[in-house]
């Protein structure tokens, strides 16, 4: 039969194929844009201006990224550079503000929408000794260089974090349908990563390093890690204190061959799944029905012997409230969760 607006004889069984696949996109697509209505920030909400009045809280993020400048030098694009480029920026994050739900049964709270950069700076890797531990940050997939400099900012104001706040903006091309070139863009961008790890284990040879990646990244930040153990760099590993990989956008059994690869570090990988995350089912569908890793939960007999080595811990965010309908970005919820002293604990010794 025909394919209307494809122009090609297929048979039946590829045309189901091919519906099918479309279908798949299209959810996707739908799924990307539950997130919030809210329009995206611009390249301008780089430009550093004056601090707003208000009730806002400031914090420093240094920004490593293999983006290339766009033609004004304020933004940064999805055309790749072969050097690592990085910056400074102090932004003011709005404080959030707490309403009690209709039902009386929980406080939701509201999100300011403006992030104002009051400054920022060019910065060398040297520059970055100041403090020993560090965090570093990879975005997922759809994600432009702002609104992931706005997003690690939100965490670290919400979650008090006393890390130096690292975030390893990657090439994402920011558009929804623009999954495929950000799974190439992701394997460009894991050799930067690599290089990010050494520079640190250079620079902070007593400090210690948290690795925190999600969705899509978290994928580079595991092949990152694979090629540190392939280059016999486990000086650079040990170096990493812990691994969060947040609704990893990742094969199971890819993932299993990677942490069979890299063997074990100086704690478990920490999982942060979800069963209801409506962004990694779609890819699932458009990976051949293959499972997510940030769907399993510490049942799942796929799992089960990485578990048992210690290897990984899964952590079940299912029962947290999502902050959008994806049921993809819980961890922003976590983090709420460890900025307080007796959650913190009570979250930690669940984990034993």
């Amino acid at each position: 039969m025909v394919l209307i607006n494809f122009g090609a004889i297929m048979t039946k069984q590829e045309d189901v194929y091919v519906v099918s696949t479309l279908r798949s996109w299209f959810l996707l697509f739908v799924v990307a844009g539950l997130g919030g209505c809210a329009a995206r920030p611009g390249v301008e909400t780089l430009v550093a201006r004056q601090s707003p009045i208000g009730s806002y809280q400031t914090v420093t993020v240094v920004t490593a990224t293999d983006r290339q400048r766009d033609i004004t030098g304020v933004g940064y694009t999805a055309k790749r550079s072969v050097t690592l480029q990085f910056e400074r920026f102090t932004v003011a994050t709005p404080e959030k503000a707490n309403v009690q739900s209709k039902d009386n049964r929980e406080l939701k709270p509201i999100l300011p929408k403006k992030y104002v950069v009051t400054r920022r700076e060019p910065v060398t890797t040297e520059d970055m000794n100041a403090k020993k531990n560090a965090l570093i940050y990879v975005h997922g997939y759809n994600y432009t260089f702002q609104e992931s400099l706005f997003q690690l900012s939100s965490v670290v104001a919400d979650g008090r974090l006393t890390e130096v706040p690292i975030l390893f903006s990657w090439p994402s091309e920011g558009t929804v349908t623009g999954y495929i070139a950000d799974k190439e863009a992701a394997v460009f961008a894991r050799d930067d990563l690599v290089q990010l790890l050494e520079t640190l284990k250079e620079l902070k040879p007593k400090g210690n390093v948290t690795l925190f990646g999600h969705s899509m990244g978290a994928w580079i930040v595991v092949e990152a890690l694979r090629q540190l153990k392939l280059s016999n760099r486990d000086d650079v590993l040990r170096h990493v204190d812990q691994v969060v990989l947040a609704a990893p956008d990742i094969d199971v059994d890819l993932f299993k061959r990677q942490i069979n690869t890299i063997g074990r570090l100086n704690k478990p990988i920490l999982v942060l799944s979800a069963t209801d995350d409506r962004a990694l089912t779609i890819s699932s569908r458009i990976g051949g029905a293959r499972a997510r890793m940030g769907m399993v939960n510490q049942n799942d007999p796929a799992v089960q012997e990485l578990i048992t080595d210690d290897a990984i811990k899964i952590v079940d965010l299912s029962a947290l409230p999502a902050p959008d309908r994806t049921n993809h970005n819980r961890f922003i919820r976590l983090v709420n969760v460890l900025s307080n002293t007796e959650r913190r604990n009570r979250f930690l010794l669940a984990l034993r």
